[in-house]
């Protein structure tokens, strides 16, 4: 038995010996601040957009953007009303059909870099740039900058650098169409896996001090993103995914096998789970704050409780989400959920932000 077996085997031990046992939980949920969440536990969000920053047009919004993309899951009241400590702000690199410009990243970055200059939100340059503990009445919260899609980028890689000079800590080179870099999960793989750009790309995010965010990357991506992480001892994340249970899921899903979660996880990294809702069979679908903790605990009996997080994707307009879940605000009914399936509250603080700061302090020095 191998090092992460034996992790795995004591991790379905620990969970199988408390499942059922909640006589804790009024101990520790009844006294409920922040919005619902017990005081103390970090909370961060891996991937979201918040107040859909990424818009471009003139304000006020157009109804009909609004009527399409009206996704308000995730704001920056909501983020201070709940008191979460940091939230990923994701610049949209590409859509269903076309990439943005360079020059339209910017102009989402620098929309974010304008909370900072008025005192709403402080970009994490550093680990240390997250407020820690329970957050004060007044805090500024800690906004990632990150970059989902890399596709503006083309093969200029000293954008990387100009972006990392701005604040930016986070990119997901994968998002809506296939690129330079690789394939995506949801078409048909044409690069068979991560190019030499891409392998360039991301050996540069490491060097500079950046989370490389493996989401929307298909299996041959992956892979070859996760060996890069290996032979640097850099961990990875998947900031928004589900647990799929088809053997041969790609094309059409954005959902994971367990055989790429543990990819992730075996580079010490943070596989994110969200709240959206879906369903592919009468035994395995995910509708409810119910389904979502029973597959946060599955996740943890594959990989351990050291490498699952929070990701929501709030302000991205995404898929249908789960009964119940209108906006951040409702994640303390996970918080719930997941007592009520037998994690502990150290668990469920690893979940809530405690593992993903770990990646943060290890790639943000």
């Amino acid at each position: 038995m191998n090092r992460r077996e034996f992790l795995k085997y004591c991790t379905v031990l620990g969970a199988s010996l408390t499942l059922g046992n909640n006589s804790a939980y009024a101990s520790w949920l009844t006294n409920k601040k922040r919005g619902g969440f017990p005081q103390g536990m970090l909370l961060i969000d891996a991937h979201a957009h918040p107040d859909q920053f990424y818009y471009m047009g003139p304000e006020p919004k157009p109804q009909s953007w609004i009527d399409q993309f009206g996704d308000e899951s995730s704001t920056l009241e909501k983020i201070k009303m709940l008191g979460m400590h940091g939230s990923s702000f994701a610049a949209i690199g590409d859509s269903k059909t076309k990439p943005s410009t360079f020059t339209e990243v910017m102009t989402q970055i620098n929309r974010v870099i304008s909370l900072e200059e008025e005192g709403l939100v402080r970009i994490v340059r550093r680990h240390r740039d997250m407020p820690l503990g329970g957050p004060p009445k007044g805090y500024i919260p800690g906004a990632i900058l990150s970059l989902e899609g890399a596709t503006p980028l083309g093969t200029d890689l000293d954008k990387v650098d100009d972006l990392y000079d701005l604040g930016l800590r986070l990119i997901t080179p994968m998002h809506r169409i296939v690129n330079d870099i690789g394939d995506i999960m949801t078409a048909s793989p044409s690069k068979g896996g991560i190019t030499v750009i891409g392998q360039q790309l991301v050996e540069r995010m490491m060097s500079l001090g950046m989370i490389v965010d493996v989401a929307h990357a298909h299996f041959n991506t992956l892979e070859g993103i996760a060996e890069i992480a290996r032979v640097n001892g850099v961990p990875i994340i998947d900031s928004h995914t589900s647990l799929t249970h088809r053997e041969n899921p790609y094309g059409t899903t954005r959902l994971r096998t367990a055989k790429e979660m543990e990819m992730v996880a075996e580079t010490g990294g943070v596989v994110c789970t969200w709240p959206s809702r879906w369903y592919e069979d009468a035994n395995h679908h995910r509708t409810s704050f119910l389904d979502w903790a029973k597959e946060n605990l599955e996740i943890v009996r594959e990989i351990g409780i050291e490498h699952i997080g929070l990701g929501t994707d709030g302000g991205g307009g995404g898929p249908g989400l789960l009964d119940g879940y209108e906006s951040i605000l409702d994640l303390p009914k996970l918080v719930e959920a997941m007592v009520e399936v037998g994690f502990k509250r150290s668990e469920i603080e690893a979940y809530m932000g405690g593992n993903l700061f770990r990646v943060i302090k290890q790639c943000i020095d």
